[in-house]
């Protein structure tokens, strides 16, 4: 039998604070002249979403993003009369991109649903705050404040911030039916903002329709679980990925995990380093932790769900595929740096966090250990890939002939001009070819020093 309709969830419209001061992102100049031009048109305009939820909770602002009671056609025609840019970068669902000055500010009529099927929304546009209020995710999420600093607060987020608690706004159930991606949204602002215990209702409807998420795009999956890799309280005991496994969710992302201790490894060499990365810790998690470490391919398997990046791929493969050679004790920077200059600055720092985070979880590292895994890293901190500075035309021009000989001897020079630290500037290496490769007494035209 089909759900009975939702009783309609009241909503405070009043605001709940009055003296909220305004940070320099959503204070600026650029900003108050979009607030003002959909003022002259007759709309109302507040800030919306993230920006308001880490403006109340103290952490940093990221996207600033605006709604408004005009309808796109008349958000455009009030930026046309401010001499603002419009971009209709989501006109179909209600968002123009204004650009003041430069700085670009999404504004996004107000809205209801007025169908979904668990991927995506059909919307109608509204004038009313509360009807947009209803049809967003969470409580936390749902507050909105005005340029004079008066907060709103149509589901009491005020409180549920303050308890670290995440709470769906209504039936969390149908809150998950009208998007599937909900669930992971559950578990990544979980480990942002959540304290003690989840909350029962969400936790029962993400274990309800867990086997759901399969019905969405592996873009959508792959987006959303990188965010949640790359955020706080990940792995460990109380981490994220735990309860995400505890409730199937795991395994309809990635096959399931059993053994996360490298990748808890990883996530604490990494942020005594300060340097997170979603797709590195990406990696580990495939590579070396579950049961299937050492099979061939099984991390493949395990990603090709996300619909990953070429990039993406690359890097995890580049960890994956060399699991048997991953460093258990700190190379030398030389040797580091030598490895960067053939495969790649990325691929290496990633095998040396791997192979750091493998070695540290089993237990296999001294402090002399752990510092020389930090010098590693450091070693590519700052430095780039050099160049061998010369090629075989230098070479034809020291009298070599073209062919198989030729790459050999460039070669050799360059194995010598890495055994010796990257060193030897145009002239010493040209010095050191004349004198493995020109016969003593020859003439040659010089190749330039």
């Amino acid at each position: 039998m089909a759900d009975a309709p939702e009783p309609l969830l009241p909503a405070r419209t009043d605001p709940v604070r009055t003296d909220v001061v305004l940070p320099p992102e959503m204070a600026a100049a650029p900003v108050r002249r979009v607030f003002a031009a959909l003022a002259a048109a007759g709309g109302e305009a507040r800030f919306v979403g993230g920006a308001v939820r880490d403006l109340i909770s103290g952490d940093p602002i990221g996207d600033i993003d605006v709604a408004t009671t005009l309808e796109p056609p008349a958000v455009m025609a009030a930026a046309a009369a401010a001499g603002i840019k419009a971009v209709p970068t989501g006109i179909e669902h209600g968002t123009v991109t204004l650009i003041a000055d430069r700085l670009p500010v999404e504004v996004t009529t107000l809205r209801r649903d007025v169908a979904t099927d668990g991927r995506r929304a059909v919307v109608a546009f509204s004038r009313d705050w509360a009807e947009d209020a209803r049809r967003r995710d969470f409580t936390v999420n749902a507050m909105s404040l005005d340029l004079a600093g008066r907060l709103y607060d149509p589901f009491d987020g005020l409180s549920d911030l303050a308890a670290g608690r995440v709470r769906f706004i209504g039936d969390a159930r149908r809150r998950i039916l009208e998007d599937i991606l909900r669930i992971l949204r559950f578990f990544r602002f979980q480990a942002r903002l959540g304290r003690g215990e989840p909350d029962r209702a969400a936790v029962d409807a993400c274990r309800e329709f867990a086997e759901r998420i399969q019905a969405l795009s592996g873009e959508r999956i792959r987006e959303e679980f990188l965010r949640i890799l790359g955020g706080p309280r990940v792995a460990g005991g109380d981490g994220i990925l735990l309860l995400m496994a505890d409730l199937g969710v795991l395994d309809q992302v990635l096959g399931g995990i059993v053994d996360t201790g490298p990748l808890d490894a990883l996530i604490a060499i990494e942020e005594a380093l300060d340097m997170a990365d979603a797709a590195r810790r990406l990696a580990v998690l495939t590579a070396t932790c579950g049961p299937a470490f050492g099979a061939v391919d099984h991390w493949r398997r395990r990603i090709e769900r996300l619909k990953p990046s070429n990039q993406l791929v690359a890097r995890v493969g580049a960890v994956a595929e060399a699991t048997a050679r991953l460093p258990a004790r700190p190379p030398s920077p030389l040797t580091v740096r030598v490895a960067a200059y053939r495969e790649g600055i990325t691929t290496i720092r990633d095998r040396l966090f791997a192979g750091w985070a493998r070695a540290r979880a089993r237990g296999v590292l001294d402090a002399t250990d752990e510092a020389g895994f930090r010098r590693a890293i450091g070693a590519l901190s700052g430095w780039s890939q050099p160049h061998l500075p010369l090629g075989g035309a230098d070479l034809i021009a020291l009298g070599l002939k073209p062919g198989p000989g030729l790459g050999q001897a460039l070669s050799e020079i360059e194995a010598w001009w890495l055994d010796e630290g990257f060193a030897p500037d145009r002239g010493a290496c040209l010095a050191e070819a004349r004198r493995r490769f020109v016969p003593m007494g020859s003439s040659t035209g010089g190749g330039g020093g």
